[in-house]
This record gives structure tokens, sequence and C-alpha cells, in this order.
């Protein structure tokens, strides 16, 4: 199995995400409520998958794009054209082998942060500051959710990684009513599932491969 290049797969395919803001107290915590992959030129009603990962990582708004500040819980998050990243990349090639046109990527946390140090770090931030809702899996969000999933005609795929951090967001997610008909690469220790870009090569064609027939 060979990995196709970001340069192809951005022939194919692109990102919109809907990014906002929260202020809290004078803190403001940049947030990422969902992204979707779309094939160009193909317009489809129905996602034909959910992936549920950790938190946004370096997709990012294009420069042109203006980040409102507004409540998840109340306000309508708009969409806007996004840079993708390798993540994002590496579900290309699960869409490739699928032909699908669309996908939806939620996450244990809207809290954006380049990588996984940092997220901790601004993580354990809102739980100073009482941001609860930096989670479409808490209880004040659920018609959200239920909006995203009732928009998805295919399965749920579960990639959080296995961080120690993320047990009690994991473990939400898990016991969530609406959350179900799910797979994912499951890892020895719960709650957790392998994400679908490690570093390493083979891991990541192994993760492709595990999916694929999980699907299949």
């Amino acid at each position: 199995m060979e990995l196709v290049s970001k340069k192809e797969l951005l022939k194919e395919f692109e990102v919109e995400a809907s990014f906002y803001n929260v202020r809290i107290e004078g803190e403001t915590f940049e947030c990422r409520n969902q992204a979707r992959i779309k094939r160009k030129g193909v317009q489809v009603d129905k996602a034909e998958a959910i992936l549920i990962l950790c938190n946004p990582g370096s997709c990012d708004p294009d420069v042109s794009e203006k980040v409102p500040e507004l409540d998840p819980r109340k306000d309508f998050v708009p969409f806007i054209k996004a840079n993708s990243d390798q993540t994002q990349e590496q579900i290309m090639r699960l869409m490739k082998f699928k032909q699908w046109s669309l996908v939806n990527i939620v996450n244990l946390s809207d809290i954006c942060a380049g990588n996984l140090q940092d997220f901790k770090s601004k993580y354990n931030k809102a739980k100073q500051y009482s941001f609860s809702y930096h989670s479409i899996f808490s209880d004040t969000r659920k018609n959200e959710l239920k909006t995203i999933i009732d928009s998805n005609e295919g399965r749920i795929i579960l990639g959080w990684g296995a961080e120690s951090h993320l047990k009690e967001m994991a473990n939400e997610v898990l016991q969530h009513k609406l959350i179900n008909n799910f797979i994912g690469w499951k890892h020895a220790k719960n709650p957790f599932y392998y994400h679908p870009n490690p570093h390493d090569t083979k891991l990541k064609k192994e993760w492709l491969r595990i999916i694929l027939d999980l699907l299949n």
C-alpha cells in the first residue's frame, strides 16, 4: 500500500471547518467544533463517516477568513475555508479507498492546539475557567451533536489516541447515548483507539488497512 502524497490528495479534496473563539475573564480559547473533508466538485447531502479524534491539530483557517467570537451552545458556527493538516490528509487517503465524497470530523475537545502537550496545558486552563462546553459531548451541546449525527449515513470511526489525560473525555464519548455503530483500531488500554496518523509510516498504512477491513 502506497501513501498518496499531499499534493495529489489536495487535487481531489478540500477542507472547510467551523472555528470560533471563546473569551472568559480576559482569556481567549481558540476552538473548532467541526471540520469537513469534501471531494471537489461533488455535492452530497449526507456524510459517509464521522471521525471522533482528540482535538483540532494544526488545521487552521485560511488567512483570508475571520474567526468569530461566539458561544456554540446557542450560536451557529459558520464554516470557512481551512488549510489541511497531516491527520486530515490521512483521512483523505481513506476516502480515496472508499470513494467517499464527504466526511465530518469532531473531537473530544474543540480547543485548538498544535500538539498534545500544548493541548494538555490549554485543557487544564479550561478547567480553571469552568469552560466545560469546549466539548461537543457536553450535556449543553446535545442538540448540536445530534444534528451532526443525523446528517451522517455511515459509521462513526474512533481515533483519539492513547494519551492518559484524554481518558475522562473518551469515557464520556463511549457512554454517550448518541454514540453507537462505531468502529476503530482498539488499543490494548481502555478507552483508547489508535489515532489515524501515527508518526511511523508503517503504522499509517496499518491504520488504513485495519479501518478498511472493519468497514468491509
